[in-house]
């Protein structure tokens, strides 16, 4: 399964109201963006999601059953690839299934590593690799998780565009291959435009959902895509909504 939905979800820290009756959902198997301006509050779901923090109102459920102030049920990336230095690739990719108590397929980890382009890297340490590789290795630890929903924070943030947009285009031929529901934080529209299935956008804080579009390209999905007319114009659109 994997379907995940925020219902009316709000959150305050003292007097910084950060989000106000949020509502949204991911469908199993589906590719959904959240962008926003910064500070908006676009990670502060997804600590709520985590169980991180409890929402001041509202419910968050996976499969219909609620998931408010609980942990362990999603997958997550952060934007910084967060390896263990003392760990081998194979070793941080196997790390996910520890953590969860799952029993370790070897199989799976080594189809999934050669899957990233790290063959031959199994026993190599993340000091060896270079930025997309890292990214790789920490995306692949996600699949490799029991949970059925990925939660990733801009995650190529920290990458050059060309990388960037490579990263990018792996990430949809693996996602193409799994099928696992993923959430996905990001400020950059072309890159939410690129990936997406829907895209949600969100309001400076107390954020609101402003408007949730749905991406009408099919895939697979090229970068020529990203100097078409109708990529040009949804991105028009995205950013009027954000501006305005």
């Amino acid at each position: 399964m994997g379907q995940l939905a925020l219902n009316n979800l709000s959150k305050s820290y003292g007097a910084n109201h950060v989000l106000q009756d949020i509502s949204l959902s991911v469908k199993e198997g589906e590719f959904v963006s959240i962008v926003g301006p910064s500070g908006s509050g676009k990670s502060t779901i997804f600590q709520l999601i985590g169980g991180l923090y409890t929402p001041d109102a509202g419910t968050i459920s996976l499969d219909g059953k609620v998931l408010n102030d609980s942990r362990g049920h999603i997958s997550y990336m952060p934007q910084s690839p967060a390896l263990f230095p003392w760990r081998t690739v194979l070793q941080n990719v196997e790390l996910s299934s520890e953590i969860a108590g799952t029993k370790f397929d070897r199989s799976k980890t080594m189809e999934l590593i050669k899957s990233a382009g790290l063959s031959g890297f199994e026993d190599a340490y993340p000091s060896e690799l270079s930025g997309g590789m890292k990214q790789r290795v920490s995306f692949i630890r996600s699949l490799n998780a029991p949970q059925s929903i990925i939660c990733l924070d801009e995650p190529f943030s920290a990458l050059d565009e060309f990388t960037r947009l490579e990263m990018q285009q792996w990430l949809l031929s693996i996602w193409e291959t799994y099928k696992k529901s993923i959430l996905f934080i990001t400020h950059d529209i072309d890159e939410a435009l690129f990936l997406s299935d829907r895209i949600v956008v969100l309001s400076d804080k107390p954020a609101v959902v402003k408007e949730e579009l749905i991406v009408p390209f099919g895939r697979p999905r090229s970068e020529e895509l990203l100097l078409s007319d109708p990529f040009l114009t949804l991105k028009r659109e995205i950013y009027n909504l954000l501006r305005g």
